[in-house]
Order: C-alpha cells, then structure tokens, then sequence
C-alpha cells in the first residue's frame, strides 16, 4: 500500500535551516538592542524629571544672586581729555575702587565697556581704569575706546561684577572636577557656585560621559514692550538677560531658560 502522505512530506534543508537560524537571530539581536535602547532613554528622561528640580534651584541661587541696579561709587567723571583708540581712562569722583568685571558708559563716547583694572587712588582720589569695550563680539580686534573723552563727561556705572551673572557665561558644570578649568576662573563665588552644581547634577543625572552637556549660558538681549503714556500705546525696547542651561545626555536634549531684567 503506498504511503500517500510521505510522499508529500518534504524535509528542511541544512542551508535552508541555516538561513532560518541566522535571520531569526538578527531579529532577536535587533529587537535586544531597540529594547535596550528604550530602556536607556527612558531612564533618561526619569533622570531629565528630576534634574529639573536642580536647574530650578540653580535659578534661584542665581536670582540671588544678581543686582539689576548698579552701585555708583560716588560722583565719577572723566579726569582729562582722552583720545579714542585708548584703553586707560584717568577719573576722579569716586568714593570707591570699582571692582574688574565693573561695566560702564561714558558721556559722549559710543559703547559700553568693562573695566578689566584699577590704579589705586593718588594724592588727588584719581584713579586710572583699564577698559575693554563689552558690548561688541567676542574676537573683535579693536576693544578701545570708540571715540574722544572729553574732560569732565559723566561715568555711569550699568552694572557691577557683584551682582552681575556675566561671570556665570559658559559655565560647563561638566568640568566641575578639571582643576585646570576651575583654576582659570577668577570669581571665587563662582568657583564655589561650579562645584555645588556640578556635584548637584552629578546627582541626578550621574558622571557626565564624552558628549553630555551642562552648560550655562548668559546673553544680553533687547525686547520689545508695549506701555502706556499719557493714554497712548507706545513701544519701547527693554534690554534682559536670558539665561539658559542646557542639558544633553545622550540623544535628549532639554534646554531650560530664564529672564532677568538686565537694569534701569
């Protein structure tokens, strides 16, 4: 009697079960890694959730930090005659040495400019201020004075290193174990700013890896508002600071931001 139904039985090749064998394990390599990846950004973003509680908190140290209304030291104006292009400015009329990282604007010279040095004071309370202009891009070869000082013009200071968050631009709190970085930084509250939020995000997100970013960064910027006066709508423009911290592990990126008024 013939056996019909081994007749239509066909069996699996070596090369076919190979084939089978090795696709099946590519789908499984493949699904492994897609798992694991998910995993990982998952976790991530479970970590993102809590350091933005300490971004917050970093605000707020820094909103503590910052004076929007600068301190004058007195009466300061500009001692004698001084040619633009120069970068030391003699004044008389303060009741204080300004500290470097000071910025001012001097009646009839175009710019604003941070004082970087300070001579201590003569027999006549004048000092001799070094400056460099801050208010052009960084890079740019001429940071001079942009014009003639006439004797006698007022010195308005627009802001103070205590109390200014310029100190704070470019801070990579991912460098807060490189000594030869922190070494570099001459602000001391700075320095010690840098340690606790470096260690406070090391928390939350773990060791920064080569390619994460925790970054602060500070950048004058002008807005337009909309006021009122004598009943008419007008617009004017209002300069702030926005600061912004941006932090990258791995593939996600969060950018966290805040506005302070920069002054008066």
């Amino acid at each position: 009697m013939r056996n019909i139904k081994s007749e239509f039985q066909k069996g699996v090749s070596l090369v076919e079960g190979m084939t089978a064998a090795a696709v099946l394990g590519v789908a499984v390599t493949v699904f492994m890694t897609l798992q694991s990846t998910q995993e990982r950004d998952f976790s991530n973003l479970r970590k993102f959730d809590k350091a933005a509680y300490a971004v917050e908190l970093i605000f707020e140290e820094l909103a503590a930090v910052f004076n929007p209304v600068a301190a004058q030291f007195g009466n300061p104006r500009v001692n004698e005659d001084t040619d633009g292009g120069e970068s030391e400015l003699e004044v008389r009329g303060l009741a204080q040495l300004p500290g470097d990282g000071d910025r001012i604007i001097i009646e009839g010279v175009g710019g604003e400019y941070e004082v970087t040095d300070s001579t201590d004071f003569d027999d006549n309370n004048i000092t001799t201020l070094s400056l460099e202009r801050s208010d052009v891009p960084e890079g740019t070869p001429n940071l001079n004075l942009a014009a003639d000082a006439r004797e006698n013009a007022p010195i308005t200071f627009i802001s103070n290193a205590e109390g200014s968050l310029q100190p704070y631009h470019d801070l990579d709190l991912t460098r807060y174990e490189d000594t030869d970085y922190t070494d570099d930084i001459t602000n001391a509250k700075v320095q010690t700013d840098l340690a606790n939020w470096g260690e406070l995000l090391k928390k939350h997100l773990g060791p920064p890896r080569d390619g994460d970013q925790r970054l602060i960064e500070v950048e004058e910027v002008d807005r337009d508002i909309t006021v009122t006066r004598n009943g008419t709508e007008v617009t004017e423009t209002e300069r702030i600071l926005r600061v912004t911290i941006t932090i990258q592990q791995g593939s996600i990126e969060e950018r966290f931001r805040r506005m302070f008024l920069a002054g008066t």
